[in-house]
């Protein structure tokens, strides 16, 4: 692997007058790229610098070049590629949920970004309310509330523009970045190249044909495992470490992140694919076999086999959960779980994965604080239809609920009072005019408010010093995972 120049692929942060593009830290974004592939510091200063949307996002597309060339350059130690890797995926996935489940269309981003830019900040943000209100479903109706926030900066048309910049830089490196899907130091341990780079390539769809022929070709993907070829004996211990990690001897097996990338990018007229997939499911390995079922669904949607439906349903039943199951096959991106991404993803099968995500739906109303509302507002679409301001408590209140919407409803009133204090949370049961208190929801469907647990004093000898979580980046890449 090499970088695109031949000399340090930082020589020439410097001649970008970063301050004026990133107010608030740009000053420090040279340094910050001469360390990021070894320091977790600096990946960690660099992206609250330039993350999607703040202010200094405007700096995003002079740093993607930099942040590949860090991750495939020969110089960067293979346990460190990682990083460069995980930043370009925050900021290609910043705002995933807009992703799932249907993708972006490119050409139709190009022009709205260009309407932005080209009119009045006011008469924008007002184009905004109008399709947020009149959004046909939940995922256009988050798409342009997160636009409309973005509006709101007085730099707002020049951040949506920079979110573009940023995903047709990170395009156009495609070429490099699909190196990093060889080889056994790529594919192998932990903090592998080659899962944070499937994970990154599997956004950029508008390069997936290519993409999916460097996936199928370093994992041998399209070969079941009885017709690969014998590795042959090693002849060095660099051979060797290889055949072990599963990079090298005809002995590689597809990554789950792998499978993932496949499933958003995927033709489904690619039969030979649909094989592979196949093979994967009906093999020995859970985590293969549930991620080849999920990407299943996200490339067949609505004629999706019911083997792969079922097989999901099953993963979700084994002790580990559709939780661990997700975690160790998608990514965390931004603020959303692998397995809120999953659930919302799932929505390509329309009503052959119903059942499915409702059985999901439940335990993510009640563990994901984070992404609470938007799994609740695609959980009320599910079972009672688009949010619509024609509603009435009073027809609420007459009708005859079906034991689906009972699941849905008695999950939000099994929640504490806490969660009541949110208000995105009470606004979205709001806009299906169901009640936003406590006790009016819960009599509303006939179930006791939940008491708030006591606080429990913890035990003497645990006090002495208390364990923080991860915030930040680092709280998002691996306090769930």
């Amino acid at each position: 692997m090499n970088a695109t120049t031949g000399n340090d692929p930082h020589d020439n942060a410097v001649d970008v007058d970063w301050a004026s593009l990133a107010p608030e830290g740009g000053e420090r974004i040279p340094e910050l790229l001469g360390r990021v592939a070894g320091s977790d510091s600096a990946l960690s200063d660099l992206h609250d610098i330039i993350r999607f949307p703040e202010p200094g996002h405007r700096a995003a597309p002079k740093v993607v070049d930099h942040l590949v060339d860090a991750a495939t350059a020969d110089e960067t130690p293979d346990m460190d590629r990682w990083r460069p890797l995980s930043l370009l995926l925050e900021l290609v996935a910043a705002h995933a949920e807009d992703l799932f489940p249907e993708p972006r269309d490119l050409a139709q981003w190009r022009d709205e970004v260009a309407w932005a830019a080209s009119n009045d900040a006011e008469k924008v943000r007002a184009q905004y309310r109008d399709w947020m209100d009149e959004a046909p479903d939940e995922q256009h109706h988050h798409r342009m509330r997160n636009r409309l926030a973005v509006m709101g900066s007085d730099d707002g048309a020049e951040i949506l523009q920079a979110e573009l910049d940023t995903y047709e830089a990170v395009l156009a490196r495609v070429p490099d970045l699909v190196a990093l899907l060889h080889g056994g130091v790529n594919r192998g341990g932990l903090d592998r190249a080659g899962e944070w780079v499937s994970y990154l390539l599997a956004f950029l769809p508008d390069e997936s044909e290519r993409v999916v022929s460097e996936i199928t070709g370093a994992s041998q993907f399209l070969l079941a495992k009885d017709l690969r070829p014998t590795p042959k004996a090693p002849t060095s211990l660099r051979d060797a470490m290889e055949q072990a990690s599963g990079g090298g001897g005809g002995q590689s097996e597809p990554l789950p992140a792998e499978l993932f990338a496949l499933g958003l990018l995927s033709d489904p007229n690619d039969i030979d694919t649909t094989v592979g997939l196949t093979h994967q499911m009906a093999g020995g390995n859970l985590y293969n076999s549930f991620a080849a079922s999920v990407a299943m669904v996200l490339i067949h949607g609505e004629n999706t086999p019911r083997e792969g439906l079922r097989r999901i349903g099953r993963g979700g039943g084994t002790t580990m959960g559709y939780e661990g199951l997700f975690n160790e096959s998608w990514p965390h991106c931004g603020s959303r779980s692998p397995q809120v991404l999953g659930f919302l993803a799932l929505g390509r099968a329309g009503d052959r994965a119903r059942r499915l995500r409702l059985d999901i739906l439940t335990g993510l109303i009640k563990g994901e604080d984070e992404s609470r509302a938007l799994v609740t507002g695609v959980g009320l679409e599910l079972v009672l239809g688009p949010r619509s301001k024609d509603r009435t408590p009073e027809e609420h209140a007459q009708a005859d609920y079906d034991e689906e919407t009972l699941k849905v409803l008695w999950a939000i009133a099994e929640l504490p009072a806490s969660a009541w204090e949110d208000e995105e949370f009470t606004a979205t049961l709001a806009a299906w005019a169901l009640p936003e208190e406590a006790e009016e929801f819960c009599a509303l469907v006939g179930v006791e408010p939940e008491p708030e647990p006591a606080p429990q004093a913890a035990p003497a000898e645990q006090i002495s010093r208390p364990q923080q979580a991860p915030s930040g980046l680092f709280g998002r890449l691996f306090g769930g995972r």
